[in-house]
């Protein structure tokens, strides 16, 4: 037990002599695997891709529960920033946590666009996350995921690991409150993307993001029969992967 199937411990950087830069970032305990279709779609349209594992992904549960939420904000910016010293034009993609992570790539670098699917900036179990594992994730340190989710039923299916690694969620939970703080200063064009019947990302987080942000262009995108996993379960895959395109370029 720790991992699923589709786990990718590896990271990418593609078509580097573009000098039009995209960078994706994974979900929370999750892997590169996670937005592998946009990443090839992308690369075969010609853009520099750069999509890495966080700082305790594509390792083990237990090397997740020992990273801190700010090595998952310098890991970003340093990738962002190393992706500047090449490119002309950079543009971020984050999912669900890499969604918040990209929020506060938003407020330091100058990004041409930026795109948040699925963010969890509000747990659908806040009183879990912000009262229980707050309080006791040193006693109980991981949770399977099958076991607490509906979403994880068909665990193969996914690329992360498959518990739940409490001490690193406590981090997410500190991630998220560091990062709402500076909404305010994300000015670039954005792109949301919620899908209906994501049971992770609730609705919530619409408003609670695109009315802080003060971007001048807000667009969302509704998907309508995927999960929260839009990237490799999902029969709207080709209008997402299209709509992201069309948006950046």
């Amino acid at each position: 037990m720790g991992i699923t199937p589709n786990f990718d411990s590896n990271n990418y950087e593609l078509n580097q002599d573009s000098k039009v830069g995209v960078m994706l970032i994974h979900g929370f305990a999750s892997t590169t695997f996670e937005m592998s279709s946009l990443r090839n779609f992308l690369a075969q349209k010609g853009l520099r891709v750069s999509a890495r594992n966080l700082p305790g992904h594509g390792t083990t549960v237990d090397n997740c529960n020992a990273t801190k939420y700010e090595e998952w904000l310098t890991a970003t910016e340093q990738n962002l920033a190393e992706l500047s010293n090449d490119c002309e034009k950079l543009y971020v993609v984050g999912f669900s946590m890499g969604a918040i992570l990209a929020l506060n790539l938003a407020t330091l670098f100058p990004i041409e666009k930026l795109v948040v699917a699925c963010p969890v900036m509000s747990f659908k179990n806040s009183f879990e996350v912000n009262v229980l594992v707050r309080l006791f994730n040193k006693i109980i340190v991981k949770k399977d995921k099958k076991k607490h989710h509906s979403e994880y039923k068909n665990i193969k299916n996914y690329s992360g690991y498959d518990q739940y690694p409490l001490i690193a969620l406590n981090e997410f939970r500190k991630l998220n409150n560091f990062v709402f703080k500076k909404l305010n200063k994300v000015k670039c064009p954005l792109l949301y993307i919620h899908s209906k019947k994501d049971r992770l990302s609730l609705s919530k987080n619409i408003d609670l993001i695109m009315n802080n942000v003060k971007s001048k262009d807000k667009q969302k995108l509704i998907l309508n029969n995927t999960t929260h996993h839009i990237f490799y379960d999902n029969p709207e895959r080709e209008l997402l992967l299209s709509t992201i395109y069309k948006f950046i370029s």
